[in-house]
């Protein structure tokens, strides 16, 4: 997917869990390194806890993406 537009929490959900299957790292691999619990990955992916800007930030190192503000017009 390129350059997706997110408007809302489900959007964020899907893409941070295909991104993290596509690349076969684990819900656990992925809370240890951005310091969250098990259950903490699973509730974002599925939309079910908002995620701090700080988590993205780490989960876009590991998973390999990049966050992009752009401004509307």
């Amino acid at each position: 997917m390129k350059n997706p537009t997110i408007s809302k929490m489900e959007d964020v959900a899907a893409i941070l869990k295909g991104r993290r299957k596509q690349l076969g790292i684990t819900q656990k691999t992925l809370a240890s390194f951005c310091n969250l619990s098990h259950n903490g990955i699973s509730r974002i992916e599925v939309a079910d806890s908002d995620i701090k800007l700080s988590t993205l930030l780490k989960m876009s190192k590991i998973l390999g993406f990049k966050i992009v503000i752009e401004l509307e017009q």
